[in-house]
């Protein structure tokens, strides 16, 4: 539509249209740039991804119900190794009565008693040696699960704050966007009002950018459930105090990742599962021994002591004894075949799950590396996209600000600024997501 040559006085004299006479446009909105992180809450804490761990490796649920395992695990090896040490116990009892008679009836005599003992298995030809070494073996398994669990909370903070990061910097672009638009609108509003544009290009631009700020309110939705997601996984148990992420990725490693051989060297050496399972495997055994040793002769040393003053021996000797004793359960009614039986079930289920955590290893390392290789490349196409999308955005403004353009042609350019920055982020979060699963496989190196 072409500038009509006679504008109203009114408008004219209007400092925000002012630049709307013949011959001259409206001011175009500032070319785009890298938007700025969204400001944290006020008051609300903001943590690194450091920090984030660090305060989870202390009071996440799960890693703490894991250290209680493993103290109760050492708990049993001290009520195995009680079995071999000496029990001693003190007693003592008193009683009163009277019958028999009429005068024992009124006249009652009384006893008591003083007394002490003392057992000790000498041997048990092995049973107890067995039971020992499988509660160890079962500890070391217990300390090798809290590595495991430490691993596990390591990469679920780790994803959930790459995602709260994600969610954030999607916000600033909704932010940027919105921005954009109503840039768009006001200058499409002013075209109008000189008569320059046709007024439906107001109507275009208002919807674009209601439905930008309803983008907008989404993602600050789904912003808030990823720190929501993020308290969760850190254990923050404190509703009063809030938290928020820096908005910057973790610095990924400027190297490719090693050759498949040496990771799967490095995740078997180093990865607690299979230490776990080796040492659930090595309980197992024991336990094997010690269910075929229930069977065995126990030897036992014991000595007891008592006085026992009465009615009638107001200051008695005391008495003691002492001796050996030999036990042998010749038939349990095939208790220790059914121990036998669960304890070699248990071993083959941990080889089981030790074979097969083997086999998945090597295919999970592939994965992270070729997830780190395609998230490396789309990263770098996704900020030549970016770049480009915004040189196409200002040259549409351009071409809006002269009267050559249409608002169509600039709502195509917005589009391709903000899904070309959305592309980045989500390429940029797959990248930062993909070394965080690789460190998991390898085990925490």
């Amino acid at each position: 539509m072409k500038l009509r040559p006679v504008v109203l006085a009114a408008l004219l004299a209007s400092p925000s249209l002012a630049l709307a006479q013949p011959g001259a446009v409206p001011t175009p909105p500032p070319p785009p740039q890298n938007p700025a992180p969204a400001a944290p809450a006020a008051g609300a804490r903001v943590l690194s991804m450091a920090e984030a761990v660090d305060i989870a490796l202390r009071q996440q649920p799960s890693l703490r119900q894991s250290r209680a395992q493993l103290e109760a695990s050492k708990g049993r090896i001290d009520q195995v190794r009680a079995s071999q040490k000496p029990n001693v116990t003190l007693s003592a009892s008193a009683s009163v009565g009277g019958g028999g008679s009429q005068r024992d009836f009124i006249d009652p005599s009384w006893n008591s008693a003083i007394g002490a003992s003392a057992s000790w298995r000498i041997t048990d030809f092995g049973q107890t040696g067995a039971q020992l070494r499988a509660a160890r073996a079962s500890s070391e398994a217990s300390a090798a699960g809290v590595n495991t669990t430490t691993l596990d909370v390591r990469y679920g903070v780790e994803s959930s704050y790459l995602e709260a990061v994600a969610r954030a910097r999607l916000v600033t672009v909704a932010e940027a966007t919105v921005k954009s638009e109503e840039a768009h609108l006001d200058q499409a509003k002013r075209f109008v009002a000189a008569q320059a544009k046709d007024p439906i290009e107001v109507v275009q631009a208002q919807a674009r950018a209601a439905n930008a700020r309803a983008a907008l309110a989404q993602a600050q939705s789904q912003a808030a459930i990823a720190v929501a997601n993020l308290r969760a996984s850190i254990g923050w148990v404190d509703p009063t105090q809030q938290i928020a992420v820096a908005a910057t990725w973790p610095e990924p490693p400027s190297e490719p990742p090693p050759a498949l051989p040496s990771l799967v060297e490095s995740a078997r050496s180093h990865r607690p599962e299979i230490i776990e399972l080796d040492k659930q495997v090595a309980a197992a055994d024991a336990n094997i021994d010690a269910a075929r040793a229930e069977r065995r002769p126990v030897l036992s040393a014991n000595a007891q002591t008592q006085w026992s003053p009465g009615t009638n021996d107001i200051n008695p000797q005391p008495a003691w004894s002492a001796g050996l004793s030999l036990s042998w359960q010749l038939f349990d009614g095939g208790r220790s075949a059914a121990d036998v039986r669960v304890a070699r079930a248990n071993r083959e289920s941990a080889l089981a799950q030790r074979d097969q955590l083997l086999l998945d290893l090597t295919s999970q390392l592939d994965g992270n590396r070729a997830q780190i290789d395609a998230n490396r490349e789309a990263t770098s196409s996704s900020n030549e996209a970016v770049l480009a999308a915004r040189a196409q955005l200002k040259l549409a403004e351009a071409r809006y600000a002269q009267g050559l353009g249409s608002q169509i042609e600039l709502a195509d350019a917005q589009t391709a600024v903000t899904t070309a920055e959305g592309n980045l982020i989500q390429s940029e979060f797959q990248l930062a997501t993909a070394w965080a699963a690789l460190n998991r496989s390898l085990g925490g190196l």
